[in-house]
Formats: structure tokens, sequence, C-alpha cells
């Protein structure tokens, strides 16, 4: 899950149609980032992005795929801002959460109307650990960290107690991931 960092409080200070193009300058490039990881965009929710790996299609390395993804989604910020200022708009920031464990993926809905969505613990704590991130930052969680191994370095960790989860949690501050990705902060 990613967010832009402040957007309440700069969009409260523009007119519509500029919130409207810096949420579409950022959605449209991560949207290409996380197409070429081979993720799956969930929802739009505002101003963030909810993106599934390994849904609809299984894959075993859907950890890695996730943290490599948030890497260059935090690298491609500087495309979203270079778009937002030549627009005249601020620089903004996101904060990125991954965590992993099984979910219930499908068609979720009424009779009326449904959605292909994702519904589970493991989301409501991936929100929950995006929300613990600063602008720039990717924290993981526990089992990301285990089921990426030692291909991910981070920059230390933090234990938190995140709403709805009963015990203190630890997450993990990323820095880079290793081949064949190669990349970092």
């Amino acid at each position: 899950m990613a967010d832009i960092r402040g957007f309440t409080n700069i969009s409260s200070h523009r007119a519509p149609e500029e919130v409207v193009t810096m949420v579409n300058n950022f959605l449209s490039v991560m949207t290409d980032v996380i197409i070429t990881y081979g993720g799956t965009i969930d929802e739009f929710i505002g101003d963030a992005i909810l993106v599934l790996f390994g849904a609809p299609n299984a894959m075993t390395d859907h950890a890695e795929k996730a943290v490599a993804c948030a890497i260059g989604m935090e690298q491609a910020m500087t495309r979203v801002n270079e778009l937002n200022l030549l627009a005249g708009l601020p620089e903004i920031g996101t904060g990125i959460g991954i965590n992993t464990g099984e979910v219930i993926v499908g068609n979720i809905g009424s009779e009326k109307r449904a959605k292909y969505g994702v519904v589970g613990h493991h989301v409501n704590f991936t929100a929950r650990i995006e929300s613990y991130t600063p602008g720039g930052q990717i924290l993981i969680s526990e089992r990301t960290r285990v089921a990426c191994g030692s291909m991910v370095q981070t920059r230390g960790e933090i234990s938190v107690r995140p709403k709805g989860i009963d015990e203190e949690v630890r997450l993990f501050d990323v820095a880079s991931i290793g081949a064949p990705y190669d990349l970092a902060l």
C-alpha cells in the first residue's frame, strides 16, 4: 500500500483541478511501475494505491517483487515531482507499507454490485504498516522480511503496536534489494 504524505493538508490549499492533476500524476507514474513488476492494482483509494502480488496469478517470488516494486515506486517519485513542478504544483512524498500473508481475493460485494477485491487481516495490517511511514520510506512486516531472506537489506527496525493488533510487532525499514533487481533507496 502506498499513500501520498500530507495530502489532506496539501489538497486543502489547492483548487480541486490542481488536486486531481497531482493525484493523476502520482497514479499514472505508479501504475507504470506496478505493471513493470507484475503487481495487480486492487484499488485506488483517493491518494493511495493498494497493490497485490500473487493474485490473480500465483507467483513464488511475490514478496521480492513487492519490495522491488516499492523501491521502483520511490525512485519514480522523481518523475512525479517533475510533472508536479511543471504544473506549478508542490513536490510530494509517499510512504509504502508491505505485508505478506494469505487473504481472500475475488469478486466481493452484493448481487447488485461487486468488484474484484481483497479482504483479510493481512490487508488491514498492511494499511497499518503504511501509516507508520513518513515520505520516502518503505516499511515491511517481519513475514515479508523472512520471505525475502537475505535478498533485502534493511536500515533497522521499529517496534509498534498497531490498532487492531494485540501484540507489538516489528517493522523493517527497507534500504535495498539484491539480484536480480539490484535496487536501492
